[in-house]
């Protein structure tokens, strides 16, 4: 049987407004509770962000840092080869097939070698040096009475890209990377001189 007080209990139905007032203030309870946790993974996404910009910078600062720290080397290597008597070229000679030779069994790779005389940039010879950490292949060409010095090593895993040119200490530079090779020129001509040079060296035939 029943209990007596729910068998005789009276019932009542609660007012609409009381039940709207009821259901109004746990939804703005649901509410608080969903705000701070949007509020929490906002910050936390804006954490992420800000961590991955400093990443970013970071890894691009280091890419520029090292790329003068190169600009620096390049520079040192071309003009000790021309303070140094008989240091322009350790061969020297205009024909390209006598050059790239030349290199075979002193660098485990083989530079290419172009002659540009005709467009007023004459091949002089190549030399062994010393760039970025380790040896690499310098051919000498002629601008007029400027000496062009032009290194040349592997990067593996590199995009082609187009010469830019830059000036240091008063001398003129240029890099750009073809065929998974790493280029860079000095002299001291001027920097629409170089950026010639430069211009025919990338678009000649590998």
């Amino acid at each position: 049987m029943e209990p007596e007080i729910a068998r005789d209990a009276t019932y009542y139905r609660a007012p609409d407004a009381l039940r709207q007032r009821i259901e109004a203030s746990v939804g703005g309870l649901a509410r608080q509770e969903r705000v701070p946790a949007m509020r929490r993974g906002f910050l936390m996404a804006a954490a992420f962000a800000a961590v991955a910009l400093v990443s970013w910078n970071l890894a691009l600062l280091h890419v520029a840092a090292r790329a003068d720290d190169t600009a620096h080397d390049v520079l040192s290597a071309h003009m000790r080869s021309l303070m140094a008597p008989g240091r322009v070229v350790d061969v020297e000679s205009s024909d390209q097939h006598t050059v790239k030779p030349w290199f075979a069994g002193k660098l485990d790779y083989a530079p290419p070698v172009h002659d540009f005389s005709a467009d007023g940039y004459p091949l002089v010879g190549g030399r062994l040096d010393y760039v970025d950490g380790h040896p690499v292949a310098a051919l000498a060409y002629k601008r007029r009475m400027h000496t062009v010095s032009l290194f040349v090593w592997p990067e593996a895993g590199t995009a082609d890209t187009q010469p830019k040119v830059s000036t240091l200490k008063g001398y003129s530079l240029a890099t750009w990377t073809r065929g998974s090779m790493r280029y860079w020129a000095a002299c001291d001509a001027a920097p629409s001189e170089l950026a010639r040079f430069a211009d025919l060296m990338s678009s000649a035939p590998g």
